[in-house]
């Protein structure tokens, strides 16, 4: 386990820096896909997401939000598969892949939400006036089921179902079928 989550680590700071460009680009387009015009921006600055619009004034509030927080759990939902005794048995790879594209689905997702949390309660007037309190209030447990039990059990949740012959095994477990 330590050899697998080392390496794990390593490569996410590897690819970290693309996927933040990624995260924030497929983010600003979802968001826009629903707006008119489109105005959201979602950028990445380095390691975070600076999250604003463009129909608002240039000193308007903008939030700075640590991408970090959106995807760290790629690490130990990678350091669970490698580190996992025949993984890679019978479309291991596969099933690697597949349990990570939720992954990045989960995490865009996320950043949606936050970013429509933030429009919906972080400026102020404009937003009392564009989101009322049931928009703001369902805004906002999306964004904390995300924050929590996704970023939380996702990956343990996609790790055994995926994965579920090798670690019924590991425990000792005996699957029912």
């Amino acid at each position: 386990m330590p050899w697998a989550l080392l390496g794990s680590v390593l490569l996410w700071l590897l690819v970290r820096s693309g996927y933040n460009t990624m995260l924030t680009f497929t983010a600003q387009g979802l968001c826009r896909l629903v707006e008119h015009p489109p105005v959201t921006q979602v950028v990445s600055d380095g390691e975070a997401a600076i999250i604003g619009r463009s129909d608002l004034r240039a000193d308007s509030g903008r939030l700075r939000y640590p991408l970090t927080q959106i995807h760290f759990n790629l690490i130990p939902a990678l350091a669970l598969v490698l580190a996992l005794p025949g993984w890679r048995q019978s479309n291991g790879w596969q099933r690697l892949a597949s349990m990570l594209l939720l992954l990045v689905i989960s995490h865009i997702l996320s950043l949606v939400w936050h970013v429509q949390y933030f429009f919906a309660t972080g400026l102020g007037p404009w937003s009392l006036a564009n989101y009322g309190a049931v928009s703001r209030e369902i805004l906002g447990g999306l964004r904390y089921f995300f924050d929590i039990a996704v970023t939380f059990t996702l990956p343990l949740l996609l790790w055994v179902g995926y994965f579920h012959e090798q670690v019924f095994a590991l425990l000792d477990v005996e699957a029912k079928k």
